[in-house]
């Protein structure tokens, strides 16, 4: 057995769910927690795992492609007071990232894991245009594309997560190629994500990929995502869990819960009152929220410290979250339509089917089910309880 060989079956072992003094499944515990709470109350179990980075017995690779650097942001913002400092000492001691890291030029390749307890990798693959996204030299002095290291270190990595919608699924350089520019694909660069181009695989390391551990690439969805997405996710694999994920590998306990279902603003839609201009007062429905479409925690979990979220200031869902952004909800400020076997229905139909539906005591919920718009979480509870659409709605909105 090699050393590299010997390194990797001690961090194995070091895995093992019967060993270490806290094994939590942190992504288990967020499901339906208020926003913090999770980091908050766990927070020593949380430094450990991260800490066995600082102490080098893990080691982390973060890998950019096309990408604004703004899940790197979205991270370093996340305020975690009683981890500051071992969250600040797990950004430090990531063998590679390109834009935090101490080290430059040479020194900062030869400081990136050949075989990485974990790679991150921010930001889409190009694959028609490889030299799109390039990281260091090659042996004969060339450029060397982003494509080429995911190549050569997904394979060796114990966990791959894509963070991001661009390394998820391809986000916005994968945009579509509406005029065929210089003869290309679908998009520009032939960007992709790790496992998924937009809603659909193959993707860079093709479906059948598996990580050392046999999990396949972990997404964490989002333009861009949620800091604690990222930390419970680490801390959770880090202490040998493995994470539920959903039909795009998402953790499930973020991305189960649909925006819609959660908003301030629903009980406006319930009573079929929709805003004529963002910011106004009603559902943003016809201004393109997106929020009947779009799956994750955010309305719970919050942003900025758990302060707020985009349609607690009368901004509409855009769909970040979901794989096919940024085309799948374009233009952001028309009405997302939806087709049912009722022919084409827009949202704001839907709302006031259900208005009138309540009229004869089937409810909002019935409504919308019957003429195809949509399935919600509280469909079950509107049928048995047979409240009003303008009942529910006035509850909604208190």
């Amino acid at each position: 057995m090699t050393a590299a060989e010997t390194r990797t079956e001690q961090r194995r072992t070091d895995r093992d769910p019967g060993r270490g003094p806290t094994r939590r499944n942190f992504l288990q515990l967020a499901a339906g927690a208020t926003a913090g709470t999770v980091i908050t109350r766990y927070a020593s179990d949380i430094a450990h795992a991260l800490e066995r980075t600082t102490a080098g017995d893990m080691e982390v690779v973060w890998l950019q492609g096309q990408s604004c650097s703004g899940c790197t942001i979205s991270v370093l913002q996340g305020q975690y007071p009683t981890l500051e400092e071992t969250l600040r000492e797990f950004r430090l001691d990531v063998t590679f990232h390109p834009t935090i890291m101490p080290e430059q030029g040479d020194a900062a390749i030869d400081a990136m894991s050949a075989a990485p307890d974990v790679l991150i990798v921010e930001g889409s693959v190009p694959t028609e245009i490889p030299s799109a996204a390039t990281v260091g030299r090659t042996a004969d002095g060339g450029s060397k594309s982003v494509y080429d290291w995911v190549q050569e270190l997904a394979p060796e990595s114990e966990y791959v997560i894509g963070l991001g919608n661009c390394a998820s699924f391809g986000g916005w350089p994968a945009a579509e190629n509406k005029e065929r520019l210089y003869d290309l694909g679908s998009n520009v660069t032939g960007a992709k994500g790790l496992q998924f181009e937009q809603q659909d695989q193959p993707g860079v390391l093709g479906p059948d990929f598996t990580s050392g551990v046999g999990l396949p690439v972990i997404n964490l969805g989002g333009c861009p995502p949620h800091p604690d997405y990222l930390l419970l996710t680490i801390a959770t694999v880090l202490n040998g869990h493995v994470p539920e994920l959903d039909e795009y590998n998402r953790p499930k306990p973020f991305y189960e819960p649909l925006v819609h279902d959660n908003c301030p603003l629903r009980g406006y839609f319930d009573r079929g009152e929709f805003a004529e201009k963002p910011g106004g007062e009603g559902c943003l429905i016809k201004q393109g929220c997106a929020g009947p479409y779009t799956h994750c925690d955010d309305q719970s979990r919050l942003w900025n410290d758990g302060t707020s979220v985009c349609l607690n200031v009368g901004a509409p869902c855009i769909g970040c979250m979901e794989p096919g952004f940024w085309d799948r909800f374009q233009p952001f400020d028309a009405e997302v339509e939806r087709q049912s076997f009722a022919g084409p229905i827009t949202p704001e139909q839907a709302g006031w089917i259900g208005l009138a539906g309540a009229g004869i005591g089937i409810g909002a919920h019935v409504a919308r089910k019957l003429t195809g718009y949509g399935s919600f979480e509280n469909d079950e509870d509107s049928i048995g309880s047979g409240e009003s659409a303008e009942t529910d709605g006035k509850e909604r909105s208190e």
